[in-house]
């Protein structure tokens, strides 16, 4: 199953990415820059979290009881893969834990990135929309025609889908900190 999902560094990274690119929308997120970087581990975290469903996984490992237990419950891709799952997060933290709603949206943010990562997988999500799977939502969640999409784990996620999510961030960071570096490298 190795070549049919997502690793965990491109499941972070892409979170990241898109959490990080919406700093640049001061009216969707108007957080100071510590705040932002705070929530950007949050997100992370909800990355990588749809995967506790697979024992195999990076946090299926961190959470190897806990991991089991959902992966003989539902399964790899299952629940945790399905579009309720970020959904049911989402209003059942912010009833539970109002004060804490921020935090709730980064985490619920990661975890759908992590699933819009899987859908860019040759084997994508099945039962996405759970439990509205039949007729013309029956079929696999993917975002791109079959030829297009990844076989992951192996050489093109290693040595272009990872560098290239890297190289975003950097720009990114280079975007909004450029000019602060350079002036302190000209003060040395």
């Amino acid at each position: 199953m190795e070549g049919d999902k997502m690793t965990f560094r491109s499941h972070i990274l892409l979170g990241v990415i898109a959490g990080y690119s919406l700093s640049y929308m001061p009216n969707i997120v108007p957080y100071s820059e510590a705040e932002i970087f705070s929530m950007l581990g949050i997100v992370a975290l909800g990355a990588v979290a749809p995967d506790v469903d697979e024992p195999n996984s990076y946090i299926g490992k961190k959470l190897p009881i806990f991991s089991h237990f959902v992966s003989g419950l539902f399964g790899h891709r299952g629940f945790t893969h399905f579009l309720l799952f970020p959904i049911l997060l989402l209003l059942g933290g912010i009833y539970f834990f109002p004060s804490y709603k921020e935090y709730i949206y980064a985490f619920c943010f990661g975890v759908f990135m992590h699933q819009v990562g899987d859908m860019l997988t040759k084997s994508g999500i099945p039962s996405y929309f759970f439990p509205f799977s039949y007729g013309p939502l029956k079929h696999k969640a993917v975002l791109l025609p079959y030829p297009l999409r990844l076989k992951t784990g192996g050489k093109v996620e290693m040595f272009i889908v990872l560098p290239l999510l890297f190289a975003c961030l950097m720009f990114m960071l280079w975007g909004k900190y450029g000019s602060i570096i350079t002036t302190q490298i000209g003060r040395i």
